[in-house]
């Protein structure tokens, strides 16, 4: 297994009425639903599991995310069979005492067999969640490649329970590989689909203790990424829930230039500009898009001069502006014509 480093850093945490944000819609949205699937690939059985998960992911679309969790002795690979364990899928396996498989999880509310995962489902997305979760994420390639992801939280209610936690993990979706299968005949190039990778956060999630209504909450995550993975196949997943109980809300974007856009009162006004990430910045801000953003965007300083500019092309998901040579300080951003939102730089 791959050993992976990580950083975590809490950027903003401000409570009450909140100007700017938009990842994170700020109107109360139900639950959404988070099926970890406890797969092997040596496990004959689990075909029919991935086939019921599968079809289920087709039925819900973004209202429900899969992570495919490998472990056990049967996902020991031998000869040219795929390694997808993970370090933190064993931990996973072991916090929740799974003992075989296939089973799986919706909302983490307890070990089921895959005949009740719609239930469970429908169950989840009937509730309103009291906090949305959004998610931004920027794939930098290089000697060392990173994955750098910012979540938000609103809260629309309050949190029942006072803390909550997010979690961040990254999959891999078509590895194709060796899968064992007693009903169809083993399959030597068999598609595995969102095979979790790696962890952003601490397995117990990242605590988040402001939850009143109102409370808005912004943290940044980043992993260093192997070479070896396909970027182009790896999702990041994150979801928030209470500390050891039920989850509230979970949203999956492609790990390269991903981003959810929430929709609130606020988003007209910045002509469709997310908040820049990461805050505070020291080499370089990247701005979440709307597919409709384009002109000319400019960043100005507390004296209303401009500093930086950069043209954004119809259909951009994002635009990356350098701030290694700007003073440390608070800075706006906007298209031309319209209003700002802010950034802040230090060093």
């Amino acid at each position: 297994m791959t050993s992976i480093r990580t950083l975590v850093c809490s950027v903003l945490l401000v409570s009450g009425p909140l100007a700017g944000q938009s990842l994170v819609s700020t109107v109360p949205r139900p639950r959404t639903a988070l099926l970890e699937e406890f797969t092997a690939l040596n496990c004959g059985n689990c075909p029919g599991a991935h086939a019921v998960a599968n079809s289920l992911a087709a039925t819900y679309g973004d209202d429900l995310t899969i992570i495919g969790v490998h472990g056990g002795s049967l996902a020991v690979p031998s000869g040219s069979q795929p390694d997808l364990r993970s370090a933190a899928g064993a931990a996973l396996w072991s916090q929740f005492n799974v003992t075989y498989q296939p089973q799986g999880m919706i909302a983490r509310q307890g070990l089921q067999q895959a005949s009740a995962w719609n239930a469970s489902i429908q169950s989840v997305l009937a509730q309103t969640s009291p906090v949305n979760i959004g998610v931004a994420s920027v794939f930098e390639a290089g000697e060392q490649q990173y994955l750098t992801v910012q979540v938000e939280l609103y809260y629309t209610a309050e949190g029942p329970i006072g803390e909550d936690r997010i979690h961040v993990a990254l999959t891999e979706d078509h590895i194709i590989g060796w899968q064992s299968d007693y009903v169809n005949g083993h399959h030597p190039d068999y598609d595995h689909r969102h095979v979790l990778r790696a962890y952003f956060t601490p397995l117990e999630g990242d605590a988040v203790t402001t939850t009143s209504t109102g409370s808005f909450v912004s943290r940044t995550y980043s992993l260093n990424i192997p070479p070896e993975w396909n970027v182009g196949e790896l999702d990041v997943v994150a979801f928030v829930g209470e500390a050891d109980g039920i989850l509230h809300q979970v949203r999956s974007v492609d790990a390269d230039g991903g981003v959810t856009l929430g929709v609130d009162a606020n988003a007209d006004r910045y002509q469709g500009l997310g908040a820049a990430f990461p805050l505070p910045a020291a080499e370089q801000v990247t701005i979440p898009l709307s597919t409709n953003a384009n002109g000319v965007l400019l960043v100005r300083d507390v004296h209303g001069r401009v500093v930086l500019q950069e043209r954004v092309p119809i259909g951009s998901r994002t635009v990356v502006l350098p701030v290694n040579d700007l003073a440390e300080g608070v800075y706006t951003y906007g298209f031309s014509n319209g209003s700002a939102r802010l950034v802040v730089v230090a060093r």
